[in-house]
């Protein structure tokens, strides 16, 4: 505009060009103005948005205006219209004003003249246009890719990735949702993996999902309860640090072998782990599964005792108490804080077998329920007779396991 101002202010007072024709070049210097000024924009866009991708920015916000494609468009191609309607009304105005000065001049040339003054106007405005609709769609092409492949990081898991939003239209909408989904599926990731760190993955999954019956359910599992032996004296002459160090050790090896024959660990209370075979996840044969993961709890304790005497430390002793039956399970606890537990006599039984290991000097004592459901050949159990648990009536036949 300002280019054409002074274009057309040399033009009319040291030219003496007529005032139609200093409008006419008026018009076309805002006409390149405002269409070079949008190719620059979406040229500025483009590259904006080619640096977003590269370096994976995590900066995002929501446009606070919108401003619509449609309404993009419907401006866009009232601003082409206008131009050409203003181009051709003007040229129209300053043929008809000089066929009035002129009047002996109409003829096939001036009709001829006018029409590729209306051509070269409306083929220049075209290209233009072109340009600007090519560039866009070009820059719209970029933002969907960006999109499709983050939607395709988010589909595989991956949270550490943004779109980058670079518009205030829908498209600028949808990245500023997208990235808002990324931050809340980040942040319910990290809690589902935190909630796993403290809650066995298989339950924490079952919570998650609203699996677990308020009421609890009635299931058919064998518990398993192993205790450290010496535990109070053990850590009355240690450094705390040191006590902790060991359980995490200790700890991370008796998981892992019960792990291994498809048991999940309920609690770790102090030095006690409470595990479960046959829940959440049904197994036919847990029972069995139960008395091998015991055996190879006791090979890795040896492992770790190994280890604890080439430190010149004293080595460590378990017991284990294995018992099959059925339990209530489901979370328990206060409106404040729920646990997921199994609650029955089936849980009591392993307990107390546990605590006879001190009596016969054993590591590994199992019900004669759980023995009369193990159906492997490699086992060797020695009875120790009918034994009376306390807090029970009756009494039950027990076995060590060899």
């Amino acid at each position: 505009l300002l280019a054409g101002l002074g274009i057309g202010f040399v033009f009319v007072f040291y030219s003496h060009v007529p005032v139609l024709t200093v409008l006419k070049v008026i018009l076309g210097c805002v006409a390149f103005g405002l269409f070079g000024g949008m190719l620059c924009f979406l040229s500025m866009e483009r590259r904006i948005i080619e640096f977003l991708k590269t370096e994976k920015s995590e900066v995002s916000f929501t446009p606070k205006r919108m401003f619509s494609v449609s309404r993009k468009m419907l401006f866009f191609t009232i601003t082409v219209l206008l131009f050409m309607v203003m181009a051709i009304l003007l040229m129209a105005f300053m043929n008809i004003n000089y066929l009035l000065e002129h009047k002996g001049f109409l003829g096939t040339d001036f009709f001829v003249g006018f029409f590729k003054e209306i051509l070269f106007a409306f083929s220049i405005l075209s290209v233009l246009s072109l340009f600007i609709l090519a560039r866009y769609s070009q820059n719209l092409k970029a933002n969907l890719s960006i999109q499709l492949a983050v939607m395709e990081d988010i589909s595989q898991g991956n949270y550490n990735t943004q779109v980058p939003v670079v518009s205030n239209d829908e498209f600028g909408l949808i990245a500023a949702k997208t990235n808002e989904m990324i931050k809340g599926l980040k942040e319910g990731d990290f809690c589902q993996i935190s909630f796993g760190r403290f809650v066995t993955p298989e339950i924490s999954d079952r919570i998650l999902k609203g699996q677990v019956p308020v009421e609890g359910e009635v299931i058919n599992v064998t518990i398993m309860l192993c205790d450290l032996r010496g535990y109070t004296t053990f850590v009355e002459r240690r450094d705390p640090r040191e006590v902790v160090s060991f359980l995490n050790e200790y700890f991370s090896a008796m998981e892992q072998a019960v792990k291994q024959y498809g048991g999940i660990v309920l609690q770790l209370i102090g030095d006690e782990i409470e595990a479960v075979f046959g829940a959440p996840i049904e197994l036919s044969d847990h029972p069995e599964k139960a008395v091998m993961a015991a055996l190879e709890m006791r090979e890795r304790l040896k492992d770790l005792n190994r280890k604890r005497v080439s430190m010149k430390k004293d080595p460590v002793a378990h017991g284990i108490g294995i018992h099959t039956g059925k339990v209530l399970a489901g979370s328990i606890g206060s409106e404040d804080r729920m646990v997921y537990s199994m609650v029955g006599d089936t849980v009591n039984t392993a307990s107390r077998l546990e605590s006879l290991n001190k009596t016969h000097g054993t590591d590994i004592l199992i019900s004669q329920k759980t023995k009369e459901l193990v159906r492997g050949k490699n086992f060797n159990f020695s009875s120790l007779g009918k034994t009376a648990l306390r807090g029970k009536s009756e009494e039950i036949e027990i076995f060590k396991v060899l």
